[in-house]
Protein backbone atom coordinates (compact mmCIF):
# COMPACT_ATOMS: atom_id res chain seq x y z
CA UNK A 1 0.00 0.00 0.00
CA UNK A 2 2.40 2.56 0.78
CA UNK A 3 4.25 1.53 -2.31
CA UNK A 4 1.48 2.59 -4.67
CA UNK A 5 1.27 5.84 -2.42
CA UNK A 6 4.06 6.67 -2.79
CA UNK A 7 4.14 5.88 -6.64
CA UNK A 8 0.63 8.33 -6.79
CA UNK A 9 2.45 11.09 -5.21
CA UNK A 10 5.83 10.59 -7.67
CA UNK A 11 3.16 10.89 -10.63
CA UNK A 12 1.12 13.56 -9.80
CA UNK A 13 4.50 15.76 -9.13
CA UNK A 14 5.60 14.87 -12.31
CA UNK A 15 2.22 15.53 -13.88
CA UNK A 16 1.77 18.84 -12.86
CA UNK A 17 -0.72 21.25 -14.37
CA UNK A 18 -1.54 18.05 -16.89
CA UNK A 19 1.84 18.37 -18.64
CA UNK A 20 4.90 16.17 -18.37
CA UNK A 21 8.05 17.86 -16.92
CA UNK A 22 10.89 17.93 -18.96
CA UNK A 23 13.81 16.38 -18.40
CA UNK A 24 16.68 19.45 -17.88
CA UNK A 25 18.28 18.05 -14.49
CA UNK A 26 18.29 14.72 -13.04
CA UNK A 27 18.60 15.25 -9.41
CA UNK A 28 22.01 13.38 -7.95
CA UNK A 29 23.02 12.21 -4.27
CA UNK A 30 23.83 14.94 -1.88
CA UNK A 31 22.09 17.43 -4.70
CA UNK A 32 19.60 20.24 -3.17
CA UNK A 33 17.06 22.56 -4.36
CA UNK A 34 19.32 25.38 -3.41
CA UNK A 35 22.39 24.08 -4.83
CA UNK A 36 20.70 23.29 -8.43
CA UNK A 37 19.14 26.66 -8.50
CA UNK A 38 22.25 28.10 -8.00
CA UNK A 39 24.20 26.58 -10.30
CA UNK A 40 21.46 26.96 -13.08
CA UNK A 41 20.99 30.85 -12.18
CA UNK A 42 17.29 30.64 -11.34
CA UNK A 43 15.66 31.18 -7.55
CA UNK A 44 14.27 28.02 -5.39
CA UNK A 45 11.29 29.34 -5.98
CA UNK A 46 11.23 28.90 -8.93
CA UNK A 47 12.19 25.84 -9.73
CA UNK A 48 9.47 24.29 -7.15
CA UNK A 49 6.89 25.99 -9.30
CA UNK A 50 8.21 24.62 -12.46
CA UNK A 51 8.41 21.26 -10.97
CA UNK A 52 4.94 21.23 -9.00
CA UNK A 53 7.23 20.57 -5.83
CA UNK A 54 5.26 21.36 -2.27
CA UNK A 55 7.96 21.39 -0.61
CA UNK A 56 12.28 21.13 -0.58
CA UNK A 57 12.18 17.29 -0.45
CA UNK A 58 13.98 16.34 -3.59
CA UNK A 59 15.56 12.38 -4.17
CA UNK A 60 18.28 11.00 -6.61
CA UNK A 61 17.19 9.90 -10.04
CA UNK A 62 13.99 12.33 -9.83
CA UNK A 63 13.99 14.36 -13.17
CA UNK A 64 13.63 18.73 -12.94
CA UNK A 65 12.74 21.13 -15.37
CA UNK A 66 15.00 24.06 -15.05
CA UNK A 67 13.00 26.02 -17.05
CA UNK A 68 9.01 27.00 -18.07
CA UNK A 69 7.11 24.62 -19.08
CA UNK A 70 4.58 27.24 -20.96
CA UNK A 71 7.21 29.97 -22.47
CA UNK A 72 11.30 28.94 -22.38
CA UNK A 73 12.36 32.71 -21.48
CA UNK A 74 9.49 33.80 -19.01
CA UNK A 75 9.57 32.44 -15.27
CA UNK A 76 6.35 32.48 -14.06
CA UNK A 77 7.37 32.87 -10.00
CA UNK A 78 4.86 34.34 -7.74
CA UNK A 79 6.72 37.46 -7.41
CA UNK A 80 4.45 39.01 -10.35
CA UNK A 81 2.20 40.08 -7.54
CA UNK A 82 2.31 44.00 -7.88
CA UNK A 83 -0.89 44.67 -5.28
CA UNK A 84 1.31 43.17 -2.07
CA UNK A 85 4.69 43.03 -1.18
CA UNK A 86 6.14 39.63 -2.00
CA UNK A 87 7.62 37.95 1.74
CA UNK A 88 10.45 35.15 1.95
CA UNK A 89 10.95 32.74 4.65
CA UNK A 90 14.35 32.51 5.80
CA UNK A 91 15.38 29.16 5.59
CA UNK A 92 19.15 26.85 6.68
CA UNK A 93 22.17 27.94 5.01
CA UNK A 94 20.05 31.22 3.23
CA UNK A 95 22.28 34.90 3.62
CA UNK A 96 21.12 38.01 2.18
CA UNK A 97 23.58 37.77 -0.52
CA UNK A 98 22.13 34.60 -1.63
CA UNK A 99 18.18 35.74 -1.18
CA UNK A 100 19.43 38.82 -3.47
CA UNK A 101 20.98 36.82 -6.19
CA UNK A 102 18.28 34.58 -5.91
CA UNK A 103 15.69 36.91 -6.67
CA UNK A 104 17.47 39.33 -8.91
CA UNK A 105 17.91 42.15 -6.67
CA UNK A 106 20.89 43.58 -4.06
CA UNK A 107 21.62 43.15 -0.66
CA UNK A 108 21.21 47.50 -0.61
CA UNK A 109 17.76 46.95 -2.05
CA UNK A 110 16.74 44.20 1.02
CA UNK A 111 18.16 46.33 3.48
CA UNK A 112 16.22 48.91 2.22
CA UNK A 113 12.91 47.12 2.67
CA UNK A 114 13.82 45.62 6.15
CA UNK A 115 14.93 48.53 7.86
CA UNK A 116 14.42 46.01 11.07
CA UNK A 117 17.83 44.13 9.67
CA UNK A 118 20.57 46.35 10.54
CA UNK A 119 23.54 44.44 10.02
CA UNK A 120 23.37 41.44 7.21
CA UNK A 121 24.48 38.88 8.65
CA UNK A 122 21.73 38.98 11.35
CA UNK A 123 19.46 36.68 9.72
CA UNK A 124 17.94 33.76 11.94
CA UNK A 125 15.72 30.68 10.17
CA UNK A 126 12.31 31.31 10.34
CA UNK A 127 12.81 35.38 10.05
CA UNK A 128 10.19 36.68 7.12
CA UNK A 129 11.98 39.30 4.94
CA UNK A 130 10.41 41.83 2.14
CA UNK A 131 12.05 40.78 -1.34
CA UNK A 132 9.87 43.22 -3.09
CA UNK A 133 7.56 46.40 -2.68
CA UNK A 134 4.47 46.59 -3.91
CA UNK A 135 5.37 49.31 -6.53
CA UNK A 136 8.25 46.89 -8.08
CA UNK A 137 6.61 45.34 -11.07
CA UNK A 138 7.44 41.47 -12.21
CA UNK A 139 11.16 41.75 -10.23
CA UNK A 140 11.95 38.46 -11.43
CA UNK A 141 11.99 39.17 -15.02
CA UNK A 142 13.94 42.20 -15.80
CA UNK A 143 15.74 40.82 -18.82
CA UNK A 144 13.56 41.83 -21.95
CA UNK A 145 14.85 40.74 -25.03
CA UNK A 146 15.27 44.84 -26.21
CA UNK A 147 16.94 45.46 -22.72
CA UNK A 148 20.27 43.67 -23.07
CA UNK A 149 22.63 44.11 -20.06
CA UNK A 150 25.18 41.45 -19.93
CA UNK A 151 28.85 42.71 -21.03
CA UNK A 152 28.70 40.58 -24.43
CA UNK A 153 27.52 43.09 -26.69
CA UNK A 154 30.06 45.76 -26.68
CA UNK A 155 27.96 47.46 -29.71
CA UNK A 156 25.61 49.41 -27.80
CA UNK A 157 27.83 50.47 -25.33
CA UNK A 158 25.70 54.16 -25.61
CA UNK A 159 23.31 52.44 -23.55
CA UNK A 160 24.40 50.91 -19.89
CA UNK A 161 21.62 49.98 -18.04
CA UNK A 162 22.72 52.09 -15.23
CA UNK A 163 24.32 55.91 -14.58
CA UNK A 164 27.85 55.68 -15.85
CA UNK A 165 29.45 57.78 -12.68
CA UNK A 166 27.08 57.67 -10.28
CA UNK A 167 29.40 59.93 -7.46
CA UNK A 168 26.65 61.65 -5.63
CA UNK A 169 24.99 58.61 -3.95
CA UNK A 170 25.95 56.78 -0.66
CA UNK A 171 26.68 53.46 0.19
CA UNK A 172 26.30 51.43 3.62
CA UNK A 173 29.35 49.98 5.90
CA UNK A 174 29.14 47.85 8.69
CA UNK A 175 31.23 48.52 11.66
CA UNK A 176 33.89 46.21 12.06
CA UNK A 177 35.85 45.37 15.44
CA UNK A 178 38.66 47.84 15.78
CA UNK A 179 37.10 50.48 13.17
CA UNK A 180 36.70 54.20 14.58
CA UNK A 181 34.74 56.66 12.88
CA UNK A 182 38.08 58.52 11.68
CA UNK A 183 39.28 55.19 9.98
CA UNK A 184 36.27 54.18 8.31
CA UNK A 185 36.03 58.40 7.14
CA UNK A 186 39.98 57.99 6.01
CA UNK A 187 39.64 54.43 4.28
CA UNK A 188 36.57 56.11 2.55
CA UNK A 189 37.81 59.50 1.77
CA UNK A 190 35.78 61.62 3.59
CA UNK A 191 36.02 64.04 6.18
CA UNK A 192 35.17 63.12 9.68
CA UNK A 193 32.17 65.60 9.75
CA UNK A 194 30.99 64.58 6.63
CA UNK A 195 30.55 61.20 8.14
CA UNK A 196 28.85 62.20 10.98
CA UNK A 197 26.80 64.69 9.12
CA UNK A 198 25.56 61.80 6.87
CA UNK A 199 24.75 60.08 10.38
CA UNK A 200 22.69 62.39 12.41
CA UNK A 201 21.87 59.65 15.11
CA UNK A 202 25.84 59.51 16.14
CA UNK A 203 26.09 62.07 18.68
CA UNK A 204 29.71 61.26 19.95
CA UNK A 205 32.41 59.58 17.34
CA UNK A 206 34.12 57.90 20.17
CA UNK A 207 31.18 55.96 20.50
CA UNK A 208 30.32 52.97 18.05
CA UNK A 209 29.55 49.36 18.09
CA UNK A 210 30.39 46.59 15.88
CA UNK A 211 27.75 45.56 13.91
CA UNK A 212 26.20 49.13 13.39
CA UNK A 213 25.44 50.16 10.07
CA UNK A 214 26.59 53.99 9.07
CA UNK A 215 26.07 56.04 5.67
CA UNK A 216 28.85 57.05 3.64
CA UNK A 217 28.06 60.30 2.16
CA UNK A 218 29.07 60.59 -2.18
CA UNK A 219 29.48 56.40 -2.18
CA UNK A 220 32.95 56.84 -1.11
CA UNK A 221 34.32 57.14 -4.78
CA UNK A 222 37.20 58.86 -6.39
CA UNK A 223 36.34 60.77 -9.29
CA UNK A 224 38.28 59.70 -12.11
CA UNK A 225 40.95 61.73 -13.74
CA UNK A 226 40.17 61.48 -17.05
CA UNK A 227 36.23 62.26 -16.71
CA UNK A 228 35.82 63.10 -20.16
CA UNK A 229 35.43 59.78 -21.58
CA UNK A 230 32.92 57.23 -22.02
CA UNK A 231 32.30 54.49 -18.93
CA UNK A 232 34.16 51.74 -21.74
CA UNK A 233 36.91 53.73 -22.13
CA UNK A 234 37.54 53.60 -18.44
CA UNK A 235 36.62 50.03 -17.85
CA UNK A 236 39.07 49.00 -21.08
CA UNK A 237 42.00 51.20 -19.39
CA UNK A 238 41.47 49.68 -16.27
CA UNK A 239 42.06 46.35 -17.98
CA UNK A 240 44.92 47.09 -20.45
CA UNK A 241 46.31 48.39 -16.90
CA UNK A 242 45.68 44.94 -15.04
CA UNK A 243 47.36 43.06 -18.03
CA UNK A 244 50.62 44.47 -17.22
CA UNK A 245 50.88 42.31 -14.70
CA UNK A 246 49.94 39.32 -15.56
CA UNK A 247 52.06 36.86 -13.65
CA UNK A 248 53.27 38.29 -10.98
CA UNK A 249 52.69 35.98 -8.02
CA UNK A 250 50.39 35.82 -5.39
CA UNK A 251 51.14 37.39 -1.55
CA UNK A 252 48.69 37.62 1.01
CA UNK A 253 49.02 40.92 2.75
CA UNK A 254 50.90 42.60 0.17
CA UNK A 255 52.12 46.46 0.06
CA UNK A 256 49.63 48.31 -2.27
CA UNK A 257 53.25 49.76 -3.67
CA UNK A 258 54.42 46.24 -4.85
CA UNK A 259 53.71 45.30 -8.68
CA UNK A 260 56.01 42.33 -8.24
CA UNK A 261 53.14 40.03 -5.89
CA UNK A 262 49.51 41.14 -4.93
CA UNK A 263 46.88 39.72 -3.29
CA UNK A 264 43.21 39.99 -4.66
CA UNK A 265 42.76 43.07 -3.58
CA UNK A 266 46.47 45.23 -3.54
CA UNK A 267 45.95 44.22 -6.74
CA UNK A 268 42.71 45.58 -7.35
CA UNK A 269 43.61 48.86 -5.64
CA UNK A 270 46.71 49.13 -7.72
CA UNK A 271 44.95 48.81 -10.98
CA UNK A 272 42.22 51.65 -10.17
CA UNK A 273 44.73 53.64 -8.78
CA UNK A 274 46.18 53.77 -11.78
CA UNK A 275 43.40 55.19 -13.80
CA UNK A 276 42.28 57.79 -10.84
CA UNK A 277 40.48 55.64 -8.31
CA UNK A 278 41.72 55.01 -5.22
CA UNK A 279 40.11 51.96 -3.41
CA UNK A 280 40.15 50.41 0.02
CA UNK A 281 42.85 48.21 0.92
CA UNK A 282 40.07 45.19 1.52
CA UNK A 283 38.01 43.06 -0.61
CA UNK A 284 35.48 43.85 2.15
CA UNK A 285 35.74 47.00 2.29
CA UNK A 286 36.14 47.81 -1.51
CA UNK A 287 32.47 45.81 -1.57
CA UNK A 288 31.17 49.04 0.11
CA UNK A 289 31.80 51.26 -2.24
CA UNK A 290 30.29 52.33 -5.64
CA UNK A 291 26.88 51.22 -6.73
CA UNK A 292 25.99 47.90 -5.79
CA UNK A 293 24.26 45.92 -9.28
CA UNK A 294 22.50 42.42 -9.98
CA UNK A 295 25.32 39.83 -10.62
CA UNK A 296 23.42 39.53 -13.76
CA UNK A 297 23.75 43.06 -14.98
CA UNK A 298 27.75 43.14 -14.27
CA UNK A 299 29.49 44.88 -17.52
CA UNK A 300 33.33 45.25 -18.20
CA UNK A 301 34.84 47.27 -15.31
CA UNK A 302 32.73 46.33 -12.73
CA UNK A 303 34.15 44.81 -9.37
CA UNK A 304 32.71 41.41 -8.17
CA UNK A 305 33.01 39.95 -5.36
CA UNK A 306 33.07 36.18 -3.42
CA UNK A 307 32.79 33.80 -0.58
CA UNK A 308 34.76 31.23 -1.63
CA UNK A 309 34.18 29.54 2.10
CA UNK A 310 30.68 29.56 2.15
CA UNK A 311 30.56 31.61 5.71
CA UNK A 312 28.91 34.85 4.83
CA UNK A 313 31.95 36.93 4.57
CA UNK A 314 33.42 38.63 1.52
CA UNK A 315 37.24 37.40 0.99
CA UNK A 316 37.78 37.66 -2.93
CA UNK A 317 37.51 40.35 -5.46
CA UNK A 318 37.94 40.18 -9.22
CA UNK A 319 37.45 42.57 -12.37
CA UNK A 320 35.00 41.98 -14.86
CA UNK A 321 36.55 41.61 -18.50
CA UNK A 322 33.31 40.44 -20.07
CA UNK A 323 30.77 37.99 -19.12
CA UNK A 324 32.08 34.93 -19.00
CA UNK A 325 36.09 36.26 -18.18
CA UNK A 326 37.63 37.50 -14.82
CA UNK A 327 40.98 39.28 -14.30
CA UNK A 328 42.51 39.26 -10.81
CA UNK A 329 45.42 37.77 -8.44
CA UNK A 330 44.28 34.38 -7.06
CA UNK A 331 46.03 32.12 -4.71
CA UNK A 332 46.62 29.43 -6.96
CA UNK A 333 47.56 31.50 -9.95
CA UNK A 334 48.84 34.49 -9.07
CA UNK A 335 47.64 37.73 -11.16
CA UNK A 336 45.78 35.61 -14.35
CA UNK A 337 42.40 35.51 -16.37
CA UNK A 338 39.69 33.18 -15.03
CA UNK A 339 36.22 31.70 -16.44
CA UNK A 340 33.50 33.56 -14.59
CA UNK A 341 31.53 30.55 -15.17
CA UNK A 342 33.45 27.80 -14.08
CA UNK A 343 34.30 28.10 -10.24
CA UNK A 344 33.79 31.22 -9.49
CA UNK A 345 29.97 32.16 -10.67
CA UNK A 346 28.30 30.25 -7.51
CA UNK A 347 30.50 31.48 -5.11
CA UNK A 348 29.55 35.14 -6.35
CA UNK A 349 27.85 37.25 -3.86
CA UNK A 350 27.40 41.02 -4.77
CA UNK A 351 29.15 43.39 -7.69
CA UNK A 352 29.63 47.06 -7.64
CA UNK A 353 30.37 49.58 -10.27
CA UNK A 354 32.74 52.19 -9.71
CA UNK A 355 33.37 53.38 -13.55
Amino acid sequence: MKKKIMAGALVSTFMFSGQAIASDYVVKSGDSLWKIATNNQVSVNELKNWNGLKSDIIFPGQSLALKSKTSGSTKPTTNTNTGANISYTIKSGDNLSVIARNHQTTVSALLSLNPTIKNQNQIYIGQKITISSNSTQTPNTPNTPNTPNTPNTPSTPSTPSTPSTPVTGTSNYTIKSGDSLSAVAQRHGISLSALLGANQNIKDANRISVGQVVIIPGSGQATPVNGNGSWEVKADSVIESGKKYLGASYLYGASVNRTDAFDCSSFTVKVYQENGINLPRTSAQQANVGTEIPLSQVRKGDLVFFDTTGDGIINHVSIIVDSNTLLHSATSTGVAYASFNSYWKPKAVKAVRVL
